[in-house]
């Protein structure tokens, strides 16, 4: 998915977040507070709905040792 008001951000991969965050054994709230958002906001960006702001994704790369790019891949299960 492509989204215009996000030019850093191709596509987006909301899967990939969840993912990695259950695979972090982090909750949202835990998420939220890392990030000074609300759990509704993370659950938005978790369904694909929203995408985060670019550099909200870079910060998530941080907070769950991912790379910004995999965020905008389908999650794979190794």
């Amino acid at each position: 998915m492509t989204h215009a008001n996000n030019p850093g951000l191709e596509q987006w991969n909301g899967s990939s977040l969840r993912l990695r965050r259950l695979a972090a054994n982090m909750t949202l709230r835990e998420l939220a507070e890392k990030l000074n958002s609300s759990t509704s906001t993370i659950a938005r960006w978790e369904s694909g709905t929203h995408p985060p702001p670019a550099e909200t994704v870079h910060r998530l790369a941080e907070i769950l040792f991912a790379n910004p790019d995999d965020f905008s891949r389908e999650p794979r299960i190794v």
